[in-house]
């Protein structure tokens, strides 16, 4: 055919990369290490969880992520310190 063009298409290539974040949101894993051992371990465990799905986001750089976990960490952990003073104050008193 007369006038026929050729099409030729260049296709490139884009490299996303994620920036820690500076500064961290806190992920409270020391507080659910010691949830776990001296307080309440299944909610220790869970906010361990979080706690690393926090340190996680904060490697990746997503922010709303690491500040939804690490507010779930902390609430996990605050529950379970909660839970484990008032089974301590419970077994003093029976005793």
């Amino acid at each position: 055919p007369q006038g026929a063009q050729t099409v030729v298409t260049a296709l490139s290539t884009v490299y996303v990369t994620q920036v820690p974040l500076n500064p961290p949101v806190p992920d409270y894993l020391g507080y659910s290490i010691f949830t776990i051992l001296c307080c309440c371990l299944p909610l220790g465990i869970a906010g361990l969880i979080y706690s690393i799905s926090t340190r996680d986001a904060n490697n990746q750089g997503q922010r709303e992520l690491a500040e939804r976990s690490s507010c779930t960490a902390w609430i996990l952990n605050s529950i379970g310190l909660a839970i484990g003073i008032a089974v301590t104050i419970a077994w003093i008193a029976i005793i």
